[in-house]
């Protein structure tokens, strides 16, 4: 049951927190929202307050906000007026109110981070080489015991769980390395990885690509409140760039589509958590949101991104993109955010499988 929870409260909450940034960015401008909806579906409590209804619906998972005169040619029903609509503000304003909500899934991560840290500090390995594994090519490298990882191919290393990350989009290539000496010298150069093995917890040998060195031990830090403001912002701010490196990697096909995860994988993730607190579940709460926040700024038709694609166009030529053009571009994006996530369910379920 808590993990059922857990997963309702996550989705639920981070898309919550994205419309109501739409929302209130909205109401920021006065213009007209028709309904604020907590969940979709038939709505289980609601209540009207000035023009606006909010409401409580029975599907938990996120929620919506309907804006009056969304479209050019939609009707604007009483008591609302032109001066409400949507489409007929500037476009200034419109892309606000459309970049708030990924605004707010950014905020939202910091938010969790520094909650998390001030309460319960940061648990992290320091990107600091403890032994350097015989037998592989790191053992004729300049690097030694003691040395800190400053960058891995020109990506700056802060915590010593980047590595992994970064080395499954590298696999056997030859790795830049910028590495600082414990007297403070600091050493550029370059590394092949190894190909070593190690057992899965099904008793199977799995092989992988590494750079042959192990990590010291981990370090609890405690912060107080104001500490963690900025810790927190450092943190969401590690996430960002991770998860901006992965998409790159994705585009560039140096990062296999077999990696990404699709909706049930992330449901399954997040139940898992829960056996291990919810100091786990928070922070990956924060992690997905910052994931749902870049990829609705990503500029695919349908998506936010798309849509701010647009009002750029629209700015810049100072009329608005053809309705039919827009059209097409929607049908094409929706084409392939649905391949997409198809795409990356398959993974979820050969996943399963395996």
């Amino acid at each position: 049951m808590s993990g059922i929870l857990a997963v309702i409260a996550v989705f639920g909450g981070l898309i919550f927190f994205h419309e109501l940034g739409h929302f209130l960015v909205a109401r920021a401008f006065s213009m007209g929202v028709k309904t604020f909806s907590l969940g979709f579906g038939p709505a289980l409590l609601s209540f009207k307050r000035g023009k606006t209804s909010y409401q409580v619906a029975a599907l938990p998972l996120g929620g919506f906000v309907s804006l009056v005169g969304e479209t050019g040619d939609a009707e604007i029903p009483a008591p609302f007026t032109e001066r409400d609509s949507f489409s007929l503000r500037p476009a200034w304003q419109r892309f606000l109110v459309i970049a708030a909500g990924s605004v707010f899934n950014l905020l939202l991560a910091w938010l969790i981070c520094w909650g998390v840290l001030w309460t319960n500090g940061r648990i992290s390995i320091p990107p600091v080489v403890m032994e350097v594994a015989n037998g592989t090519h790191a053992a004729d490298s300049p690097l030694k015991s003691g040395d800190r990882i400053l960058s891995f191919n020109n990506r700056d290393i802060f915590r010593w769980e980047q590595l992994p990350i970064y080395m499954m989009s590298n696999g056997d290539k030859p790795v830049t390395l910028t590495v600082q000496k414990p007297h403070g010298d600091v050493v550029v150069f370059s590394l092949t990885p190894t190909l070593m093995e190690r057992a899965q917890p099904d008793g199977k040998i799995g092989k992988f690509w590494s750079l042959g060195i192990k990590s010291g031990p981990a370090q609890h830090a405690k912060f107080s409140f104001l500490e963690a403001l900025g810790e927190g912002f450092a943190e969401a701010r590690y996430q960002l760039v991770t998860t901006w490196h992965s998409l790159l990697d994705l585009v560039s096909r140096q990062l296999a589509f077999s990696n990404v995860m699709g909706p049930v994988g992330i449901t399954k993730t997040i139940y898992q958590q829960t056996d291990h607190g919810l100091v786990p579940v928070l922070m990956l709460a924060a992690f997905i949101s910052v994931n749902l926040g870049i990829i609705n700024l990503l500029p695919i038709p349908v998506l936010d991104g798309g849509h701010l694609l647009f009002l750029l166009l629209e700015m810049l030529f100072r009329r608005p993109v053809p309705p039919k053009v827009q059209e097409k571009a929607a049908f094409v994006g929706l084409a392939l955010l649905l391949t997409l996530i198809i795409g990356a369910t398959l993974n979820d379920v050969m996943r399963f499988l395996n």
